[in-house]
């Protein structure tokens, strides 16, 4: 898999042990192939319908869980229709399946036995199933204070959960000093295949609304990888003239941190990392320092987007407003409902707005911190 580094322009091959550019930044995955509509494989409705758009090096995959394939369904919100993507109908209740049924199958294709990640509970299930799906042994870095379902979730599965005191980014240093040690990092943050499984929702989305994009894309973000995702998959549609012009992308953070949406207010090139304080019950978003800062940055801007902030009381009002229309999600989730005032606001009446609904309600309220 060719990759590049879009923070210092380098380029390479991808192996287990370079799960990061010599400069620190993230790799990406290199675009080999227009997307054409005729590659799509019309026989298969998860992930691997589009697998060759991802341009692998093997043909089939070995550890196959069914991720994709979710249903984009209408629903009245704060009387307005938008269309949900049901996300958290994946194997393991969140939309990390995507990229890490990609990521995974690569990893196995190229003879890893040994894996870790840090996560806040979603991420770490969804390796952790996988690689028992693989063969593979997990170790998952997690908060201390993160939902307990989550952390039996991933236990389950037969990962290692390591617990870690203190804030999010001590999980992170935990799982880093891991790969130090020789276990290969298998992270949603970093690794580009992670990516590529992501950009497989913008084409879903396309496909459903008749081969067109939304006009609107709200989507909570931490790590950023499936703005990111979606990002890159409809600059793929566009590139090749299937779409004229991009969705524009709202992001959704807690404003207890929201890093994001401070440097695009203060006009920042990068995301400088912000000290948390009081814990959000969106712990999925709870990312000081999101790895691919510069990239959320230019994802926003390049589609006219915004960045919004939303309050503890609007995620728990969102959250109950799904539950009577039938969709339980996670705060995390709740998290892009929660901003659909101000983006209400903005959009013309008859522009399509899109939510994924990214994590399942049955994963738990966090125990937070005191």
């Amino acid at each position: 898999m060719k990759v590049f580094c879009p923070d210092c322009g380098a380029r390479t091959e991808l192996a287990p042990q370079k799960w990061r550019c010599r400069c620190g930044g993230a790799w990406e995955p290199e675009e080999q192939h227009e997307f054409d509509p005729a590659l799509i494989d019309a026989s298969d409705t998860s992930v691997w319908r589009y697998r060759r758009m991802y341009d692998l090096d093997f043909d089939a995959p070995v550890a196959r869980l069914g991720a994709g394939g979710t249903p984009l369904l209408p629903v009245v919100l704060g009387g307005r229709q938008v269309l949900v993507k049901v996300e958290y109908l994946a194997p393991t209740s969140s939309f990390k399946d995507r990229g890490t049924e990609v990521m995974i199958n690569l990893l196995a294709h190229q003879g890893v036995t040994h894996v870790a990640d840090d996560s806040s509970g979603n991420a770490g299930a969804s390796v952790a199933a996988y690689a028992a799906r693989a063969g593979m042994r997990a170790e998952i870095y997690v908060p201390a204070h993160a939902s307990p379902a989550k952390q039996a979730q991933i236990a389950v599965y037969g990962a290692e959960v390591r617990p870690i005191p203190g804030p999010r980014q001590n999980a992170k240093r935990a799982a880093l000093e891991a790969a130090e040690r020789g276990v290969v990092l298998a992270s949603h943050a970093y690794h580009p295949a992670f990516l590529l499984g992501q950009q497989s929702v913008a084409w879903e989305v396309w496909e459903q609304l008749g081969r067109r994009a939304p006009d609107w894309y709200v989507v909570p973000v931490g790590q950023g990888v499936h703005l990111l995702g979606v990002w890159l998959g409809f600059r793929r549609l566009r590139s090749a003239g299937w779409i004229e012009r991009l969705p524009r992308l709202a992001a959704v953070q807690a404003r207890l941190l929201a890093p994001l949406c401070q440097a695009l207010e203060q006009g920042l090139d990068t995301v400088p990392a912000v000290e948390p304080t009081t814990p959000s019950l969106a712990e999925g978003l709870a990312i000081a320092d999101p790895v691919r800062g510069r990239r959320l940055l230019q994802a926003v801007r390049e589609t006219n987007g915004l960045c919004i902030a939303v309050e503890e009381e609007a995620i728990r009002t969102a959250q109950r407003e799904l539950a009577r229309h039938g969709f339980y999600v996670e705060p995390t989730s709740a998290t892009a409902v929660a901003a659909l005032p101000t983006v209400m606001e903005l959009a013309d009446p008859g522009e399509t707005i899109v939510v994924p609904l990214t994590g399942s309600g049955l994963k738990g309220t966090p125990a937070l911190p005191g």
